[in-house]
């Protein structure tokens, strides 16, 4: 119909001859037209790649259309970078272990210590952590540090605190049979 009048919309045509638009366009033997990949598009992407090998497609595509103001569409960005296999790779996410409901015991004090982390609320200053290392046996709080951030470190001071409170020192020998012995330094 374009040809014999081009003064004529898509539009128009298609409501006169009572035809869907969608139709129109379709394929006779209902396959999909395949996309094909663009060329510039890729030789854009290759060197951004390059540069930033971390990059998923979404922050090549801000890249391309913020920094370097190139138009073009997320979902061509994502074709462009899965047909040449060059998405980042997704680690599989795995279930986290459950902690046990059960409570821990032990027949004798001193065979197992637990670390316990306590949020607390200090007003202007935040939150205040209290790490607390706690023998299974008799439930007694052995060593303590108490601090406005919550880092590894923290929680290393509370186990030396428990040791120098409860071994005098902080060398001890394990051995196999499940009994320490303790080197007094």
């Amino acid at each position: 119909m374009r040809a014999v009048r081009p003064d004529i919309s898509e539009r128009t045509t298609c409501r006169v001859l009572q035809v869907s638009r969608a139709a129109l366009h379709r394929l006779p033997n209902g396959k999909r037209v395949r996309a094909t990949l663009s060329e510039e598009l890729v030789t854009q992407l290759k060197p951004l790649i390059q540069a930033y090998p971390t990059y998923g497609y979404r922050c090549l595509w801000a890249l391309l259309r913020f920094r370097y103001g190139q138009i073009h569409n997320r979902k061509a960005v994502y074709r462009a970078l899965h047909l040449k296999r060059w998405l980042v790779h997704q680690r599989a996410a795995t279930p986290r272990p459950r902690v046990q409901s059960r409570r821990s015991r032990t027949m004798q004090s001193n065979h197992r210590w637990a670390m316990d982390v306590a949020h607390l609320p200090c007003g202007q200053d935040g939150w205040g952590h209290l790490t607390a290392v706690i023998d299974c046996h008799d439930r007694e709080i052995i060593g303590y540090e108490f601090a406005l951030r919550d880092r590894a470190k923290e929680a290393e001071r509370a186990l030396e605190s428990a040791c120098l409170t409860h071994f005098g020192t902080l060398c001890a020998l394990w051995r196999p049979r499940r009994s320490f012995e303790v080197i007094m330094s």
